[in-house]
């Protein structure tokens, strides 16, 4: 028998996806290969999915792998390799963005007089709706209610219930996409893990196949409920999901009815709710979901992250049937009947999204512009196609990378033509004629795929990777390129090659796909508009551009290798990690040059890598020339937002001023003050807000405060709203002459401003002072002069009758920022 000892790498511990890429390794050997927990001396088989999760491995839990067999060596070296190389990657760290349960409450809010249940906050937003308790499925109970069944009867409806589940989870999968189809994937997985049967057909004196159920899910879960890991904990629910869908094929009446929600409704639930319940309610009328436990990596809390639905977790909620409720998970509260002054603060809460979201649409949607009217086209970096959808929905303009990789690695065989076709087309569907470019495959280096066997290399980076394996793996790279130009039918499509560096490979490309189109055509299937192009990281590139024309159409600069490199870094080495910066001074310069060739030459250009979302890097791409970029759709809005402020002749100074910096830290320097000097102006028009009615002090400085947040002037509306009422509670502000002078210098605000609010009708400021005019500052911590100098000189102005009366009597808000402006700063 033979050891591999291991520490486990995994921050999440061995849940569902790094325990599947270790099942698949183990699945080519004949060879027993058993999985040893040295913390709690469990021994399982690593052929079983469920089996390695309730091993209950945590991270930094000692294990080891015990193989036995006729191909142990071979088995040993593969698994060896995998257990150094590739576990530690298998699961990147999750996101979860939890809410603290003693965050304060906003300062509106926390004056209602409702009561206000706290919880965590799983899936942020805010909801509005009657509450709608759910009731619990309890199987063994009633599997009590059932009659007896014989023991070969309970295995043969067994086998039933799984066959009808297994299909049922395949159909939704044909039609699911982006986070529906991973949760219905890992339900898929278990449902033919061979422990599952094992457990459900192996329940000792069983009154019949429910109870059978109910026990076999029951032993599975254990595991993963006593679990150290909160994560492995919540896989239970998968569990849940899957015993409650057997059990509806087990008996002959409806197992759970779930309400029909026909109003606007928040969910209740003392016990986790199921992935499947939650597609199951999920429609127009599911405004949030409040459960007793469940956590931040549950299915269902990503299900509920991806549809936009509010989640808050906390335990011992009972709410009758119909009670009306306000959820607001970003702070982790919930409002039971809320009273006039909570359904206030719902109304101006709703109105600042309603207002941000209004001022984001026209944005996503827009061509990207620069500030001296030139276009750029922001478009996205994927890697599924389910992606696809969710890319055009945040604002790109095209897919400017898809990376295929997923579709071959972490299989054991590689795709069919069909499959790749499907996903191919898929994206070109969504794109509606907009430009997609897909990625050729990109194997090797750090991107390993088993099934092909390649060997160890002392640099892989520098290997045999991307164009340089297709000749030796000229079927699969055929039936890639078969692929994508049978999906060109479907719309324009763009076909980019990675890791190109000399003429003669551009020539071999050209070649083959010529080749292979007119194999399709003579096989009497269609292909429609398609071109080639290369990708720019390997710095030789430069010099054969303007040759390769001939060949191609366009290139995509791959910013991530061409800077390792150009560099000679790598960029997974954390000893030389200071030196991979793509505001390196040689490196803008490369940039420029390959720019100006692809120009020259009349090639298309684009750039796509971590360097197109980077703030601090557009000014300098835009200096070079690039009017495509290409970044994760995440950052598509804050780009096209800072991308209308840049002036393009004043990017070309700011590049060539790079060049002439001494490293790129003086280069991120230069262009962050350049940046800060077109913030937003102290004096603004959107600031001002004429005869507004307002019914108290509380409702004044939160309407001024959401519109700094509106108008994207702090970074946090509610802690700027904070600040001032942490002044105003040191004495009141207001001035007399019924004015208000509420102000604050926080690291919230990112411009400093000056905000006006004219009353309808007067209200109380404090210590029995009404005011008619409140004037905000807002002052920015980085701001270098001293606020208390403004509000002196405002104060001072307030003074004067005349300046006070323009103040009251304008009816015009740019005519009142001229004079705020004219006033106050000479």
């Amino acid at each position: 028998m033979l050891k591999i000892p291991f520490i486990c790498p995994l921050e999440n511990g061995l849940h569902a996806r790094p325990a599947s890429e270790l099942e698949q390794r183990v699945t080519p050997f004949r060879a027993r290969v058993t999985l040893h927990n040295l913390r709690n001396q469990r021994q399982v088989d690593a052929r079983s999915v469920l089996a390695l999760i309730g091993a209950d491995v945590v991270f930094q839990d000692a294990c080891e792998l015990l193989i036995d067999g006729d191909d142990e060596q071979a088995a040993r070296q593969a698994l060896g390799a995998f257990i150094t190389n590739e576990l530690a990657e298998c699961d990147a760290a999750l996101v979860t963005p939890s809410v603290s349960h003693e965050q304060p409450l906003p300062v509106f809010l926390a004056a209602t007089t409702a009561q206000c249940l706290r919880g965590g906050g799983i899936s942020p937003g805010l909801a509005k709706g009657i509450a709608v308790p759910l009731g619990t499925v309890d199987l063994l109970r009633l599997a009590q209610q059932e009659a007896p069944q014989e023991a070969e009867h309970q295995r043969q409806m067994l086998i039933q219930a799984l066959s009808a589940v297994r299909d049922q989870v395949q159909t939704e999968l044909r039609h699911a996409q982006g986070e529906t189809a991973d949760v219905l994937k890992a339900h898929k997985k278990l449902l033919h893990d061979t422990m599952l049967e094992q457990a459900l057909f192996s329940v000792p004196n069983a009154r019949n196949a429910l109870a059978a159920l109910a026990q076999g899910i029951t032993q599975l879960s254990l595991p993963l409920r006593e679990s150290r890991s909160v994560y492995l904990q919540q896989r239970a629910l998968d569990l849940q999901d899957l015993g409650l869908r057997l059990a509806a094929f087990l008996l002959p009446g409806p197992l759970f009815t779930l309400p029909e929600l026909t109003r606007d409704s928040v969910v209740i639930s003392a016990s986790p709710i199921t992935p499947g319940q939650f597609l199951a309610l999920r429609g127009t009328h599911l405004k949030g979901i409040v459960m007793g436990e469940g956590g931040e990596t549950s299915h269902t809390a990503i299900l509920a992250r991806s549809f936009g639905i509010p989640l808050l977790c906390a335990p011992e909620v009972r709410v009758p049937d119909g009670t009306p409720l306000l959820l607001d998970s970003r702070y982790g509260v919930l409002v039971i009947a809320p009273d006039a002054c909570a359904q206030q603060w719902y109304a101006m809460e709703a109105e600042k999204d309603v207002r941000i979201a209004q001022r984001l649409a026209p944005l996503l949607q827009q061509k990207g512009t620069s500030r001296d009217g030139e276009s750029v086209s922001l478009l996205a970096n994927i890697a599924l196609a389910a992606e696809a959808e969710g890319a055009f929905a945040a604002g790109a303009e095209g897919i400017g990378l898809f990376r295929t990789e997923m579709l071959f690695c972490e299989r054991s065989a590689p795709p069919e033509e069909e499959e790749q076709y499907q996903a191919y087309r898929h994206v070109l569907e969504q794109a509606q004629g907009r430009k997609v470019v897909i990625r050729t495959l990109d194997i090797g280096g750090d991107k390993p795929c088993d099934y092909l066997n390649l060997p160890s290399e002392e640099n892989p980076f520098l290997g045999w990777r991307a164009v340089r394996l297709y000749p030796a793996f000229l079927t699969l790279f055929s039936h890639q390129v078969r692929a994508l130009l049978r999906a060109s039918a479907t719309g324009p499509l763009h076909i980019m090659v990675p890791m190109v560096a000399t003429l003669e490979e551009v020539k071999w490309l050209h070649t083959q796909f010529h080749q292979i189109a007119e194999q399709l055509q003579s096989e009497g299937l269609a292909i429609g508009e398609w071109h080639l192009g290369i990708m720019a990281e390997v710095p030789s590139a430069l010099y054969l551009l303007e040759r390769a024309a001939a060949y191609i159409d366009f290139v995509s600069i791959g910013s991530n290798d061409l800077l390792q490199y150009f560099l000679a870094c790598d960029r997974g080495n954390p000893r030389i990690r200071h030196l991979y910066n793509h505001c390196d001074p040689g490196f803008l310069r490369l940039l420029n040059d390959i720019t100006a060739s692809a120009q020259r030459a009349k090639l298309d250009i684009c750039l796509c890598g971590e360097m197109g979302g980077d703030p601090t890097a557009l000014p300098l791409l835009l200096g070079a020339g690039l009017r495509q970029i290409s970044m994760s759709s995440g950052r598509i809005g804050q780009v096209k937002q800072h991308l209308a402020s840049l002036d393009t002749t004043a990017c070309r100074q700011t590049l060539e001023d790079a060049f002439s910096c001494e490293s790129a830290n003086e280069v991120e320097s230069r262009v962050k003050a350049q940046t800060a000097q077109r913030n937003h102006p102290v004096f603004d028009p959107t600031l001002v807000m004429l005869d507004q009615r307002v019914a108290s002090k509380a409702e004044a400085i939160k309407r001024l405060t959401d519109n700094l947040e509106v108008e994207q002037r702090v970074s946090s509306g509610t802690a700027v709203e904070t600040a001032i009422w942490q002044r105003e509670a040191v004495f009141s502000t207001a001035l007399g002459f019924a004015v208000a002078i509420p102000h604050c210098k926080s690291a919230a605000v990112t411009s400093s401003s000056v905000s006006v609010l004219r009353l309808n009708t007067p209200l109380m400021w404090g210590d029995g002072v009404e005011v008619s005019l409140v004037l905000m500052l807002t002052v920015s911590e980085q701001e270098k002069g001293d606020h208390m100098k403004i509000f002196s000189k405002l104060a001072r102005k307030l003074m004067h009758e005349d300046f006070r009366q323009q103040l009251l009597q304008g009816y015009d808000p740019q005519a009142i920022t001229a004079l705020l402006e004219r006033e106050l700063t000479r």
